[in-house]
Formats: structure tokens, sequence, C-alpha cells
């Protein structure tokens, strides 16, 4: 029996001395964390407000919102309101009648403008980096005319510019932190122009004479439409949620 029990014995002191020297990992649970923190978690925001600050140049005051399909695709709608455009007052951008002096006095009225712009993001990030975007805008400016080429008018008469342009944009948008977003973008198109304006025509029945009961002009309303190439260049900052 001594040589059976000095062989047990040899057994266990081997057995004892390997369970020393391996650890052992059975009450040991090992986590492995796949989460890795970047900048396309904010993704998970769907919504978007935002204006533009650039519009007040023009008399342009929409609100925008977006909102996102997935990762890559999103639709913008803006709903607003148009009053005096600064810039085209001064460079008579698009203004049919030849003969309107800017000089002239006019009462400006609130007009609408609204568009829509489906969009792409190239980066399948929700809203960030390049998108591509197609936009439909209108916009709806109005005027009542007192003076025509520093004359007054009989009464004042309305006087309108419809724009409609089709435009495709490129932009960029930059992450500013605490959900905002500094939205850059550019774009080319055509404008389809509707003015209406006052011109002023000679009176058949004008008396140069006493008493002289005609004017000797009379005034109304023409309108003219045509097309015209676009460019399009905008700034916003956006509120995502």
């Amino acid at each position: 029996m001594k040589p059976f029990k000095s062989v047990l014995f040899f057994i266990l002191f081997c057995y004892g001395s390997h369970a020393q020297t391996v650890p052992d990992n059975s009450g040991q649970i090992k986590v492995y964390d796949s989460y890795q923190p970047s900048k396309s978690t904010k993704s998970l925001k769907r919504n978007k407000f935002s204006i533009n600050p650039l519009g007040v140049l023009i008399g342009d005051y929409p609100l925008y919102y977006e909102r996102m399909f997935g990762n890559t695709f999103s639709i913008e709608l803006a709903v607003g309101v148009t009053y005096q455009n600064y810039i085209g007052n001064i460079v008579d951008i698009g203004r049919a009648n030849s003969n309107s002096n800017s000089d002239d006095e006019k009462l400006y009225k609130l007009g609408r403008t609204f568009s829509i712009s489906p969009k792409v993001y190239l980066q399948d990030d929700g809203f960030e980096g390049s998108y591509l975007a197609l936009c439909y805008r209108h916009r709806y400016y109005a005027d009542d005319a007192i003076t025509y080429q520093g004359n007054p008018l009989p009464s004042a008469m309305g006087e309108y510019k419809k724009i409609n342009s089709f435009t495709f944009n490129y932009g960029y948008l930059f992450y500013l932190g605490k959900n905002i977003i500094l939205d850059y973008y550019v774009g080319i198109g055509i404008n389809t122009i509707s003015d209406s304006y006052v011109v002023s025509e000679y009176n058949q029945n004008y008396y140069n004479g006493w008493p002289n009961t005609s004017p000797q002009y009379t005034y109304k309303n023409e309108t003219k439409s045509r097309t015209l190439p676009t460019g399009m260049m905008g700034l916003k900052f956006s509120y995502e949620f």
C-alpha cells in the first residue's frame, strides 16, 4: 500500500502546484466595451430648426424646419414673411421696368416666402458634414407706390415682385456644440420673376387749356415675366433636437 500512497500523494502534489500557477478565471466576467463615442453620436437627433441672418439683406425672413429620415436623407421646409428688399432696391436686380426710379417713394408691405428642399448627406452621419440639395423657393414682395419718377401719384398703387427659384445646392455643416450647428451653402439654378410695376401713359383726352379738367398722364400697372440664371449663397444657424 505504501507505493500506492506515494503515487497518490505525488499526483495530488502536482495538481496542487498546477492549480497555483494557472490563474482561475472561472469567477471573473469579462466585459468588452464595444461603444466608442464619436461625433456621429449626435446623428440620433432627427429634427432641426434654422434661421438665416443674411436674409435681412434681401428682406426674406423664413423659419426653417428640417426632419431627418434615416441617416442620410432629410426634407427641409420653410415658411415666413418678406419685407423691403434692400439689396434688390440698390442694384435693381431683375427689375423689368427700366424706367422705374429707385428714389420713388414706396410704402413697403409684408409679403410671403416659403421653400422646400430634399437633402442627401454624404457622410451617412445625420446632421453632419457635406450635403447635396434640390431647393424650390417662392418669394413675394409687395409695396404701394406713392410717386412715379418724382411726381406724386393721384393715389397709392400696388406693386409686387414674385420670384420662384429652382437651385441645386452644396452645403456643409459645422457642429459648434450644445446642439448648435453652422450651415453654409451655395448653389446655382434659375429664377422665374413676375414683376408688376407702375407705368405712365399720355392721356389722349388731355386739354392744355382752361379749364384743364383732365390729367396729362394716367398711370396703370404693367406686369412682365422672365427667367434668368441665378446663384444662391446662405448661412444658417441651427438648433437640433
